[in-house]
């Protein structure tokens, strides 16, 4: 077996800690950060903790400017998903599409034959398939956001992290004498917003909505809305209608310039059709099954079937049903802890 392994670093814990779990594992790392936006850039020139790590570990360091690729592949589709009507989840698409794809690009380049992330997920192999496994700690399962890992990254990558608990990772960097990064906050929220909300961010590229009209299921007018870009399925404050029970966002009906507001009650839906769907054994999937879905991050795995209506397009039947499923975001599908698949929420009755 090749030990070179190319390390996706980010200045966190994970990432540190993969490094020395890796060291210890026998190979030959490189850690490599991708700058993503002048805010990264800024925050490189300034921090200099993961090549510090890097070089406390010996191990090779890279830094790579992908701004323009980022904003390209990531940033504009997240703005074109939100001018759709949608609420995207771009780290559905920015893991596969760049994140590992730019990965596994520079290490063939640099004949490194393995990739790495400090990804909470782990992996292994059914019927000769390798899969993705949902990781040990289950407050930090990351397993979510990466299923649309194609056959080439899956066979590649090794996840070091992927049996340990989050506390456990933090304890390994405090007794390598990493105190500071040992105790540094996990990110949340969309990486490139530089820390402001989303609508904040798309007024700052330039995106604007015209208001319109609240209704109900009916079709009567509630009141108005100061543009779809400001509301997502599922959302409650900040509408702005007082009646005496409260409303939540339905439907956002992007022609109209609509938005259709219901009781939760209302909200609850027993069917979804996903797109752009990826399955690591579509054959397994037509065999029929009862399966596991999850439809928003941390929200608990439902039972479910999957009809596959064409080679785009699934039908996912809810055996219990579910509110505030948003077109835009993604649903997983598990066997048990073995994730089979994912695929783009379209719509959902």
């Amino acid at each position: 077996m090749d030990k070179q392994v190319l390390l996706g670093m980010s200045g966190g814990v994970d990432s540190f800690v993969s490094a020395v779990l890796l060291k210890e594992r026998g190979f030959d790392v490189t850690g490599i950060n991708f700058v993503l936006t002048d805010e990264y850039k800024q925050e490189f020139e300034n921090n200099f903790s993961t090549e510090n790590a890097c070089n406390h570990l010996n191990i090779r360091y890279l830094k790579i400017d992908l701004r323009a690729e980022f904003k390209e592949e990531v940033i504009t589709r997240f703005i074109e998903e939100y001018k759709a009507g949608k609420t995207p989840f771009p780290c559905s698409w920015c893991n596969p599409k760049f994140k590992f794809k730019h990965l596994l690009k520079i290490a063939l380049k640099d004949k490194i034959a393995s990739i790495a992330t400090g990804h909470y997920v782990r992996t292994g192999y059914v019927n000769n398939k390798r899969y993705l496994f949902r990781g040990a700690d289950p407050d930090k399962d990351q397993s979510f956001f990466l299923w649309g890992l194609d056959a080439e990254q899956l066979k590649r990558v090794v996840f070091p992290l992927g049996n340990y608990l989050k506390k456990e990772v933090r304890e390994i960097a405090k007794r390598r004498g990493f105190l500071s990064i040992s105790e540094k906050k996990d990110s949340l929220g969309i990486c490139f917003t530089n820390g402001i909300n989303y609508r904040d961010f798309l007024k700052n590229e330039g995106i604007t909505f015209l208001p319109g009209n609240f209704i109900d299921t009916e079709g009567n007018i509630l009141g108005r809305h100061k543009g779809i870009v400001n509301y997502t399925v599922g959302q409650r404050h900040g509408l702005g209608i007082n009646l005496n029970y409260p409303l939540f966002v339905a439907e956002i009906r992007l022609d109209a310039n609509e938005i259709v507001l219901a009781k939760y009650a209302d909200l609850y839906r027993s069917k979804i059709i996903i797109k752009d769907y990826k399955f690591v054994d579509i054959e397994e999937v037509n065999r029929g099954s009862l399966w596991t879905v999850r439809v928003r991050y941390r929200l608990q795995l439902t039972p479910c079937k999957i009809n596959i209506l064409n080679e785009s397009r699934a039908e996912v039947e809810l055996l219990k049903p579910e509110a505030m499923i948003a077109p835009g975001q993604t649903a997983v599908f598990y066997d048990g802890d073995r994730l089979i698949g994912g695929g783009y929420i379209e719509s959902s009755f």
